[in-house]
């Protein structure tokens, strides 16, 4: 059985699609698709001429509509626009992904111009004419990841592409070969850009999640010994967000495993470990192999990784998850852990 896979090219504006972006550009890789889109334009010529290569170069083309017509090329035609005129040029089987009621959208994400405006309903008309069974409508970001697994084997079953075919043990195609070792790099800098989005995203939208010194419970296990007994025991710590980040942060400035992460979350449990569980077993004199729950490690991972502080990392041929900070996450525990100058004292 083959694995083959699609490069798609996203075609959307960029102000006021920022988090339907990155929900294309996470759900398509769950069906087989490599994204690729531009994620803002400048306006040289250099930058269409890029456009349309990466069109080429895609089996299938997306375009994204929400509720603006998008950064404008000299001519006066949208970069958006151009790059789906030159895609129904090419033929490319597409998918069109409108918002089913822009005007409902909040006003900082439509055309603030009487002309942007009217070029955006213009726009609209065009493809209600010309991709009417190509449509699929949406409301929400929720509804994408939806709408896609729907459409995409849809498009994929009416019109067949070539895509990348991953070589089997015994083929002995070069060609192939080739291919695979090129859609590998780009699978990697496609996560990379994702991981980027994830983080810039987080950035600019975690003011509501617990973080620094807030105060976060952790549960785990450990084996507690007693009188030459030991048990499994459960119990529970709480540490505030930057001492978990102090935890394993000065490890990750390096790409660090999964697994890795853990042990030195539960090196920093060991520390008050003992004191812990003899609030319950008054008895135990020692306490070994700490070890966080596996939900609550999760929740930790997830939450640092919402906030943008770590990102995925790669590793060439291991299958194991391996993570590291991104530039947030090091000037955050650049600032948990600098020792701050103090007042200086009178020269005697």
């Amino acid at each position: 059985m083959t694995d083959k896979r699609y490069q798609v090219f996203i075609s959307a504006t960029y102000l006021d699609l920022r988090e339907e972006r990155g929900v294309l550009l996470q759900a398509l890789p769950t069906l087989s698709c490599l994204p690729t889109t531009v994620e803002a334009h400048a306006q040289s010529l250099s930058t269409m001429v890029n456009i349309r290569r990466r069109i080429d170069e895609s089996d299938y083309y997306i375009l994204l509509v929400g509720s603006r017509y998008g950064s404008l090329m000299p001519s006066g035609v949208s970069y958006t626009h151009m790059e789906y005129v030159y895609a129904a040029t090419k033929q490319k089987p597409m998918i069109v992904l409108m918002h089913e009621a822009p005007e409902i959208r909040a006003a900082e994400l439509q055309e603030q111009q009487i002309e942007g405006k009217l070029k955006f309903s213009d726009f609209r008309k065009v493809l209600l004419r010309e991709q009417a069974n190509n449509i699929v409508y949406w409301r929400d970001a929720t509804d994408l990841a939806i709408v896609l697994r729907n459409a995409i084997p849809t498009l994929v079953r009416k019109h067949h592409a070539v895509g990348w075919v991953r070589v089997g043990h015994n083929s002995a195609s070069a060609e192939l070969e080739k291919q695979c070792a090129a859609l590998k790099k780009r699978v990697q800098e496609l996560e990379q850009e994702r991981e980027k989005w994830l983080a810039a995203s987080a950035a600019s939208s975690n003011d509501g999640l617990a973080k620094g010194e807030d105060i976060f419970d952790i549960p785990y296990r450990c084996k507690a010994y007693a009188g030459g007994n030991c048990q499994d025991v459960n119990a529970k710590t709480s540490l505030s967000w930057n001492e978990l980040l102090v935890s394993f942060g000065p490890h990750l400035l390096q790409p660090q495993t999964e697994d890795f992460m853990a042990a030195k979350i539960n090196e920093r449990i060991q520390r008050n470990a003992l004191a812990e569980v003899q609030r319950d077993y008054p008895k135990t004199h020692a306490v070994v192999e700490v070890q966080v729950t596996p939900m609550c490690f999760n929740t930790v991972k997830m939450q640092f990784r919402t906030l943008g502080f770590i990102q995925r990392a790669n590793r060439d041929n291991d299958q194991r998850m391996w993570w590291q900070l991104t530039a947030l996450g090091e000037r955050n525990l650049a600032n948990v852990m600098n020792v701050r100058r103090t007042t200086s004292r009178p020269i005697a």
